[in-house]
C-alpha cells in the first residue's frame, strides 16, 4: 500500500548536482585547452628553430663557397659597387654578404624560397683576430667569423655561426647552430 506522507525517491539531478558538474567540467576544459596552447608553441617554436637553421645552412654554405678576399681587386670590407640589389649572383667574396637583410629569403639568384616568406636572415661578417676567433679585429686577420640570424616578427628563432678562412676554401666551422 502506499503511504502519501513517504517521499519518493528523485529520479533526477538537482540544481546543485548541476551546477557543480559545470564548474568540474569547466575546470577540467580551461586546463586541457590551457595544455594544447602550451603545446602548440613549443611545436611552433620548435618548427621556426628547424626552418630558421634550415635556411642559415644553406646560406652558409653558399657565403663559405666563396673566395675570402675580392679575386679582381683589395677594394676594402663589404659589398663593392654593382654588388647590391635583389640577387646575390655579384657577391664574389665573403664580406659582399655583410649586413645582408635578406627578407624574404631567397635564392641566389634572387627567387623567393617557398615556405619561408615570414622569415628573414640577416648576416653580419666580421674579421676576427687569428689567435682568438671570439675576439674581433680591426684589420683583415685571416678569418672571419659569418653569424647568420633568422628572424620571425622581429623574434631571432635561430643563430648559426661559422668561421671561414684564407686557408679553409669553402669550408666552415660551425659553432652555435641553434638559440641557447
Amino acid at each position: 500500500m502506499h503511504n502519501p506522507f513517504l517521499k519518493r525517491p528523485s529520479r533526477g539531478l538537482s540544481q546543485v548536482e548541476v551546477v557543480i558538474s559545470t564548474i568540474i567540467i569547466s575546470v577540467l576544459m580551461v586546463s586541457s585547452l590551457s595544455t594544447i596552447a602550451a603545446s602548440r608553441r613549443s611545436q611552433l617554436a620548435e618548427s621556426n628553430e628547424v626552418g630558421g637553421l634550415a635556411i642559415a645552412e644553406a646560406l652558409l654554405a653558399e657565403i663559405t663557397q666563396l673566395p675570402v678576399r675580392d679575386p679582381a681587386c683589395d677594394c676594402g670590407f663589404g659589398p663593392e659597387s654593382g654588388e647590391t640589389g635583389t640577387s646575390r649572383i655579384g657577391f664574389d667574396d665573403v664580406d659582399d654578404y655583410h649586413n645582408l637583410v635578406d627578407f624574404p629569403p631567397k635564392s641566389r639568384s634572387g627567387i623567393s624560397l617557398s615556405g619561408y616568406s615570414d622569415l628573414s636572415r640577416n648576416v653580419s661578417i666580421d674579421m676576427v683576430s687569428v689567435n682568438n676567433w671570439n675576439t674581433t679585429a680591426t684589420n683583415y686577420e685571416g678569418v672571419y667569423r659569418i653569424t647568420i640570424r633568422v628572424l620571425r616578427d622581429n623574434i631571432e628563432c635561430a643563430r648559426l655561426v661559422g668561421y671561414r678562412s684564407a686557408g679553409s676554401q669553402g669550408a666552415a666551422t660551425v659553432i652555435n647552430s641553434s638559440l641557447n
